[in-house]
């Protein structure tokens, strides 16, 4: 019985992995709410998608956008961090109330639902690059000075 519940959880992991969009796929517009409870939305306007996983990533982009200015990031950039993984009370208590000293804006994706199917590496962050909600391009990095060159790039 053991071995029978173990096979179909990898199936069921390999089939959740699976739905992972790549480029050229159309994704859903998202609307979730940033650090201040306000929505923040991803829709056929948005140009650039910042997304974070996990704390590594998300200290790369943080440091990459206050280390740029607005007019040195592209037009309609949304940052986005699924923040599922972080234990409720933290997040309540420590984590959100620190983002709220953040000089920009950042969806957060509570229970994970909204961005199962996004595309991350492990300690990374990710840029998504849209045309109307169609991906263009999907690039990982590993620090926030490389971050930085792609979102001068995308400008």
């Amino acid at each position: 019985m053991k071995a029978l519940l173990f096979a179909v959880s990898v199936l069921f992991m390999a089939s959740a992995q699976a739905n992972v969009f790549v480029v050229n796929d159309k994704i859903e517009p998202i609307t979730l709410e940033d650090q201040f409870e306000q929505p923040l939305v991803v829709n056929e306007q948005t140009q650039v998608v910042l997304f974070s996983r996990g704390m590594k990533g998300g200290e790369f982009i943080q440091a990459a956008l206050e280390a740029t200015t607005a007019e040195q990031q592209p037009a309609n950039l949304v940052y986005i961090a699924d923040i599922s993984g972080m234990p409720s009370l933290i997040a309540r208590f420590v984590a959100i109330p620190q983002m709220k000293d953040l000089p920009f804006a950042m969806g957060l994706d509570r229970e994970g639902d909204a961005t199962a199917n996004w595309p991350t590496e492990e300690d990374m962050a990710t840029m998504v690059t849209l045309d109307k909600l169609t991906v263009v391009s999907i690039e990982n990095f590993d620090s926030n000075e490389t971050l930085i060159k792609a979102l001068s790039a995308a400008k």
